[in-house]
């Protein structure tokens, strides 16, 4: 190409390598950057450290045949200051040698509070979410959001790579990409770089209906689950303290051989002597006990119908095959018993837990001599 018919372009034009040194420039991209759009030197040096990445993937997917495509990107001029220009870049079919021309972009209009990119911005910068764009071929065009930071993947992640490929190996980010540039909506919540993510998948669209290309709306859940896991942590460490409460207020103590006690402390209220029952009950059966003493010293108060689950502990003591003795029974607590009118008369009862625990062992050693006695006999 003569060097002639550059100049005579009214724009900047430039031909670069895929890497964006630059082969050949005209006299106005020497007149705006000076000799750092000289040939030799990098396109790339002149672009805004912020527009670097999107500059870069720009080049990196021009297509093969031909087609062209548009950019804004802050260049450096020869002044020192950065300028936004309007990029329209072409690779050729011949070769690896990139075409590119630069005019000044347009001042931004004024924007307002409802302008969409503002909102957007706003939106980006403070909410823990991720915006991804993606082309036809699933290249990603476009990747910002908090989240990137936060997350310390950085910005422009995903830009430049195409997605279906980068997952190939896990296939429901593949089929949420794959999906979108079919058509569909895609939702799924997947965990990917050490972040779980919540992603809303949406297929892109012209004004003919055409597909474009695919967005990508990415929710940073990771803090939503550390605190699910906290508060299930803090369930387990409720639960397993309960469970030692429970153990703690109903202590079931093997005070002799086949005789078993229950010192109950406190107010004993209905759900309470429930568990009592369950859980002397099922010691009665385990260690085929003789003798369950129910021990109500430290009890001073108990309702109507917690005096009635005591009474029926008793009765399901004894069709266990089991005897139940109640000791250390307090004025108020038999107050409320008789003011009840419970028969106690088949129930045992003695003063402490001292002359309980003689009782059990006066009976057991009857027992033992008569059993005695009648193996002599016979």
């Amino acid at each position: 190409m003569q060097q002639s018919f550059l100049d005579a372009c009214p724009g900047i034009y430039l031909v670069t390598s895929l890497e964006g040194v630059i082969a050949l420039a005209n006299r106005e991209a020497t007149r705006a950057f000076g000799q750092d759009g000289a040939e030799g030197r990098s396109l790339l040096e002149l672009v805004h450290p912020e527009d670097r990445a999107s500059f870069q993937a720009l080049w990196a997917r021009l297509p093969e045949d031909g087609e062209a495509l548009s950019a804004v990107s802050r260049v450096r001029g020869k002044d020192g200051q950065y300028e936004a220009y309007t990029f329209r870049a072409r690779r050729v079919n011949e070769g690896p040698a990139i075409h590119a021309v630069l005019l000044p972009a347009p001042p931004p209009a004024r924007r307002t509070e409802k302008d969409p990119e503002l909102v957007l911005r706003m939106l980006l910068d403070n909410l823990e979410l991720v915006v991804t764009v993606v082309d036809t071929r699933g290249v990603c065009t476009w990747n910002e959001g908090k989240s990137l930071i936060t997350s310390g993947l950085g910005p422009n992640f995903q830009l430049g790579k195409n997605l279906p490929k980068e997952y190939a190996n896990d296939p429901v980010i593949k089929e949420g990409v794959e999906g979108a540039l079919r058509g569909e909506d895609k939702y799924y919540v997947v965990e990917a770089h050490g972040v779980l993510w919540e992603n809303w998948f949406s297929p892109a669209r012209d004004e003919n209906g055409e597909i474009i290309g695919a967005i990508c709306l990415s929710l940073d859940k990771s803090e939503s689950k550390r605190a699910m896991q906290e508060l299930q942590n803090r369930i387990h460490l409720i639960e397993r303290q309960q469970e030692v409460i429970r153990n703690l207020e109903t202590p079931i103590i093997e005070v002799w051989d086949r005789v078993v006690t229950l010192p109950m402390v406190g107010v004993v209220d209905s759900a309470r002597a429930a568990r009592v029952m369950d859980d002397l009950l099922t010691a009665v059966s385990r260690q085929s006990a003789r003798y369950a003493i129910l021990d109500l010293t430290g009890v001073e108060i108990v309702d109507t119908a917690t005096a009635a689950h005591i009474l029926s502990l008793i009765s399901a003591i004894r069709l266990l095959g089991a005897e139940g003795i109640i000791t250390g029974i307090r004025p108020t607590v038999a107050q409320t018993v008789v003011s009840l009118g419970l028969d106690l008369s088949r129930v045992i009862t003695c003063s402490n837990l001292r002359e309980g625990l003689r009782l059990c062992i006066r009976r057991m050693h009857a027992q033992a001599t008569a059993d005695a006695n009648m193996g002599a006999l016979v």
